[in-house]
């Protein structure tokens, strides 16, 4: 039974694997020209032909992450294998019909409008808009204050093994027990144990998210409830909050840099799309209400 299982988790890693290659492909090639026509063929199936253009097409559109798997001569023949792999199960879906049904067809429909929405947005917004460094550096000049390093937290917290010790500890903290003390009694980490629990200064992401979230929801001093981890149980301090520092121009060029062209990108859009609109020759109706919410009205009453 575990052999058989093996085998068969062995052939679904397989057609994964196939598959992954032909989505791959079909994205390239959907953006891309037909190969030419060439008289070598690679290989014949079932009378459709991979000639030598086509294979070298197909090679050309592998991504730079992916073309360590076909490296080499024996990697070129690999790369031939799954064409032809690709191709079989390409030949056995069009034989059940797939390619003619009607979900499938809606869903190309939807992925050529993707497409040619996405060509139209890169020609008439992102290659119309630029920016020089003058008008970065007025940008960054009239927003410095929004150009910072991230804010940083001094934390504590005292780490226990169960659910119930850290309700304990929270409880106690809570009737006044001091946190540090605490911390050099019972803590597991002992890295911070006889520092009173002091962790430092932190920086956003530089902790287990499941503690980042906790220190967002406390004051200056705040204590949280406990806070489950691989690593047992926290109850966590914010001693301190400090300010990010305020970053040079330098230093903030390129973040200012993305926001400006963002921001120039939107009113560009906002802008082609207005004159397309006026343009138009549009007609709007009222959309209808739906069903549900519709009111109900109970029976008129009855006129004396």
């Amino acid at each position: 039974m575990a052999c058989g299982r093996v085998r068969l988790d062995e052939w679904r890693n397989g057609f994964k694997a196939t598959i992954g290659l032909a989505l791959l492909l079909g994205v390239a090639s959907a953006c891309s020209d037909k190969p030419e026509a060439s008289s070598k063929a690679l290989a014949i199936i079932n009378g459709k032909e991979i000639t030598a253009s086509e294979f070298d097409l197909r090679w050309s559109q592998i991504p730079d992450y992916a073309r360590k798997t076909f490296a080499g001569p024996e990697g070129r023949k690999k790369f031939l294998e799954e064409l032809i792999t690709h191709e079989l199960l390409l030949q056995e879906a069009k034989k059940r019909g797939f390619d003619r049904d009607r979900p499938f067809l809606e869903r190309v429909e939807r992925f050529r409008e993707r497409s040619l929405l996405e060509r139209l947005r890169v020609e008439e917004v992102d290659a119309q808009v630029k920016v020089n460094r003058e008008e970065v550096k007025a940008y960054y000049a009239t927003n410095a204050a929004n150009y910072t390093t991230p804010e940083e937290l001094r934390v504590s917290h005292i780490l226990v093994k169960t659910q119930e010790e850290a309700l304990d500890l929270k409880k106690r903290l809570d009737q006044g027990e001091d946190f540090a003390a605490l911390a050099r009694k019972v803590s597991l980490d002992l890295s911070t144990r006889y520092k009173g629990g002091d962790l430092g200064f932190i920086k956003k992401g530089q902790t287990m998210p499941q503690i980042e979230k906790a220190l967002l929801t406390l004051k200056v001093g705040g204590i949280s409830q406990p806070v489950a981890t691989s690593f047992g149980y926290h109850v966590i301090k914010l001693v301190d909050r400090a300010s990010g520092a305020p970053l040079s121009f330098e230093d903030a060029k390129d973040q200012v840099r993305e926001e400006l062209l963002n921001e120039k990108r939107r009113k560009r859009y906002e802008d082609f799309v207005a004159s397309l609109r006026a343009k138009a020759k549009l007609r709007v109706a009222d959309v209808p209400m739906a069903a549900s919410e519709i009111p109900v009205t109970g029976p008129a009453a009855a006129t004396p």
